[in-house]
């Protein structure tokens, strides 16, 4: 685990990397001199690129100087990375699409699992979770509303009853709950959010398992659109 200064030097290191002081391709240069321009020890600076190293930017060799690995290596699973794999492919939708088609092939059936195994107390919560979302929309609390919404989905993923498939969107939570945010920024996206929401309440309520994959499905189609409409892309740095 990152201590806060390795986590503060990996996220400069990191910074350092996006803005093309050391690009794709390139060696970086020694620990001693890391550890001078960011004046920490070694052990941090060791620390840090270890920790880049786990989401590919990096790749350490023994003997060797670590090298910054071609952006279409780095990790999809950190939000910070989105940005910049999308803007050196040209695409910088393409990345946050990708995690609407995953979101889709999971959730939909998620919605009709739900429908089929919920009992009153998941009612319940979903309906807090959207009132909830009302409340924070009204009162322009995006990441209140951001909670709130991504409480509703772990609601039905309760409903669900189905370890395997909560585990497999578990690598995906930090990703999604960045992407969420600037999706949510906009008022028309958050009242597209609520509106859906109730449907698939609704649906589930009703035991509908066909009608609660059938609103899963558009609501997620809508927000691709959305998406689009905005320019949304995740943040890729501390600095963005």
């Amino acid at each position: 685990m990152r201590t806060g200064r390795a986590e503060a030097t990996a996220d400069a290191l990191l910074g350092l990397v996006l803005d093309g002081t050391f690009p794709p391709g390139t060696s970086l240069p020694s620990e001693a001199e890391l550890a001078g321009r960011f004046a920490v020890s070694r052990l941090t600076v060791r620390e840090a690129i270890r920790s880049l190293a786990s989401t590919q930017v990096i790749r350490v060799q023994q003997g060797r100087s670590s090298t910054i690995n071609p952006v279409e290596q780095w990790s999809a699973l950190d939000p910070r990375l989105l940005r910049a794999r999308g803007h050196a492919s040209g695409e910088p939708l393409r990345l946050p699409k990708r995690l609407l088609e995953a979101r889709r092939v999971i959730e939909v059936a998620i919605a009709e699992m739900a429908a089929d195994r919920r009992t009153g107390d998941h009612l319940q919560r979903m309906a807090a979770a959207i009132a909830s979302m009302q409340e924070s929309h009204d009162e322009g609390d995006v990441p209140r509303f951001v909670e709130a919404d991504l409480a509703f989905h772990e609601v039905l993923f309760e409903a669900a009853d189905n370890a395997f498939l909560e585990a497999l969107m578990q690598p995906l939570a930090s990703v999604i709950r960045d992407l969420r945010a600037e999706t949510s920024s906009a008022p028309e996206t958050r009242e597209h959010a609520i509106d859906f929401h109730g449907r698939i309440l609704r649906r589930v309520t009703e035991h509908d398992t066909e009608g609660a994959r059938e609103n899963m499905r558009e609501h997620l189609t809508v927000t691709e659109e959305y998406m689009e409409r905005f320019r949304v892309s995740p943040r890729s740095s501390p600095a963005a």
